[in-house]
């Protein structure tokens, strides 16, 4: 019996403990709690009665457990809001999860901020302008030590981007940057895979190529539409506005804007789309209408994510690097939090194209062909 009325009373005594820690501020919004055998060293109990404190902590919407991640607190507190240094949280905000390459920033994120003892909350705000607006506002209430954002376009100044512009907020932009505001920035070269990507359809012998975006106004395609132009005029080709193709791509692709564009009567011998997810659509689309790629059709895309080198026909690519996207992001940030001030540092990292079938030559074979492609 006395054992009984015991674990109880224990069980109690540890619920107030750590809920008390949390209510403080001692451990705010976001913060990674030491783990299960740490915890139950520190009370003096069993595993199994911290996890049942943990479980209700979790039921009562305090914290949050993820299976090889560890356990964070979701609970905001007045505390944390006012003191960012005593919070060791970071959210990523992304417009869209589509494939790897979100998930591979994130991992280097994940990587430099748990090196640091930081956690990284992670957001998703389905392309919506308008989701994006109330996380970051949330985020900036909740007390987070600063904000890593994959921003939905590039022309949107929402009221509470400008706020935290003007209060030099601790925030890093990735993939894209927000014309007419002055964050810190990581990027890929793009302009220049737009001129490499454009340089190997041209060499391979095309003159009638095609740039395919999506309709996202962002820096991102629009740079790789000016190195894809570049390319062009460099090689003596007035750019041809009827070549330049924009499809629907969120929350799916639009393949029939894709078809329209292959059953053009004087349709492009290459194309070089702006991503490879769009890559990808082009070669299920030719496919159906029977045209083959490289054959009939050479094709480079500009990412080169997990899946491109698995493709019944390997993609050839612009290769980005995400993962040190989201590690200089990551450094980025924790240097504005530390600091409490930015200087608007834009880095923008090397891209490579790496050559597989789907161009009609491969690394081991150069193909060039016999005569100009028209």
């Amino acid at each position: 019996m006395e054992k009984s009325i015991k674990e109880p009373l224990l069980y109690i005594q540890i619920y107030d403990a750590l809920k008390q820690r949390i209510e403080s501020g001692e451990w705010g919004y976001g913060a990674v709690l030491p783990s299960e055998p740490e915890l139950a060293e520190v009370y003096g109990v069993s595993r199994g009665t911290l996890r049942r404190v943990l479980a209700k902590l979790e039921d009562e919407d305090f914290i949050h457990r993820e299976r090889g991640r560890g356990t964070f607190v979701i609970h905001p507190t007045v505390n944390t809001q006012n003191s960012r240094l005593n919070n060791y949280s970071i959210s990523f905000i992304v417009p869209y999860i589509l494939d790897s390459f979100v998930s591979s920033i994130l991992h280097g994120l994940e990587s430099v901020a748990r090196e640091n003892s930081y956690a990284v909350i992670f957001h998703h705000v389905e392309n919506d302008v308008a989701k994006q607006e109330k996380i970051i506002r949330e985020a900036e209430q909740q007390g987070v030590s600063g904000i890593v954002l994959y921003p939905v376009n590039s022309t949107t100044i929402s009221p509470i981007l400008r706020e935290l512009n003007q209060k030099k907020y601790p925030l890093v932009l990735v993939d894209r940057y927000i014309r007419g505001l002055y964050f810190d920035y990581v990027t890929s070269d793009n302009f220049g895979g737009g001129i490499n990507a454009t340089q190997h359809l041209l060499a391979l012998g095309h003159r009638r190529i095609a740039f395919l975006s999506w309709k996202d106004l962002a820096t991102t395609m629009d740079h790789r539409r000016l190195g894809y132009r570049q390319a062009l005029l460099e090689a003596g080709i007035k750019p041809d506005p009827n070549l330049e193709w924009e499809v629907k791509g969120y929350p799916e692709i639009d393949q029939v804007a894709i078809k329209e564009l292959l059953l053009k009567p004087d349709r492009p011998t290459a194309i070089f789309a702006a991503n490879d997810q769009l890559a990808i659509s082009v070669q299920r689309v030719a496919r159906s209408l029977q045209i083959s790629v490289p054959e009939d059709l050479a094709l480079v895309g500009f990412d080169d994510l997990d899946i491109s080198a698995q493709l019944d026909i390997p993609l050839t690519t612009i290769a980005q690097k995400p993962f040190e996207i989201g590690a200089i992001a990551g450094d980025l940030i924790l240097w504005q939090i530390r600091n409490n001030t930015t200087c608007v540092q834009r880095r923008i990292l090397p891209v490579e194209l790496i050559v597989r079938d789907s161009c009609g030559a491969s690394e081991t074979n150069q193909m060039v062909p016999e005569k100009i492609r028209r």
